[in-house]
């Protein structure tokens, strides 16, 4: 059974996507392949924002827009030969990224890498000193409060985080406070 990828199109030239992450009008991350010119003239069209660009997915079309922000497009040729760009906000890059908000993007099968990966890029971006160990629980703490939100994927899977950084101090200040978090077992653990 072969697999049929959406289609984006844009002035006759189109190109097809093999993965993608969409909050609720507009794309973060975009993984597009197929003949080069045809690629990158698409690729700079997104990131250029001109209009009528379209993603046909099944009988679905609908205008591809990208999420405010800039963006870093990395391409290469596969070995089969067509040319693959990837076109990812500059959010979701653990380098790149800065708050108020940021996108934790990962193929399906990934999700306990979910907790570790929001944990470094807290740990980086937040002045609050944080452990290893306490991943999963900011985690769930960041889902309970609406601080991370699930984005729709195609083969991906992607959250836009929003950190509340005084309520972050204050549930973690609780959470210490109720023995909900320990310094000793982190300490044990190796950090």
């Amino acid at each position: 059974m072969s697999q049929i990828f959406p289609v984006i199109r844009y002035t006759g030239l189109s190109a097809y996507v093999e993965a993608y992450a969409k909050g609720s009008y507009a794309y973060p991350v975009l993984s597009l392949f197929g003949a080069k010119t045809s690629v990158q003239a698409i690729a700079a069209a997104l990131v250029s924002r001109k209009p009528e660009v379209f993603l046909s997915h099944g009988p679905e079309r609908q205008e591809v827009w990208l999420t405010p922000g800039e963006y870093r497009m990395f391409a290469r040729t596969l070995p089969c030969g067509a040319y693959h760009i990837l076109v990812i906000n500059t959010q979701a890059l653990f380098k790149q990224c800065t708050l108020p908000s940021f996108y934790i993007v990962s193929r399906p099968g990934e999700e306990e890498q979910l907790p570790p990966r929001y944990f470094s890029f807290l740990d980086r971006l937040t002045p609050i000193p944080l452990l290893k160990c306490w991943a999963g629980w900011l985690w769930e703490r960041g889902i309970e409060k609406g601080e991370i939100e699930a984005l729709e994927g195609y083969r991906l899977m992607a959250y836009e985080c929003r950190v509340d950084l005084e309520g972050l101090k204050e549930d973690l200040s609780k959470a210490i406070r109720k023995k909900q978090l320990r310094l000793s077992a982190c300490r044990q653990a190796g950090r």
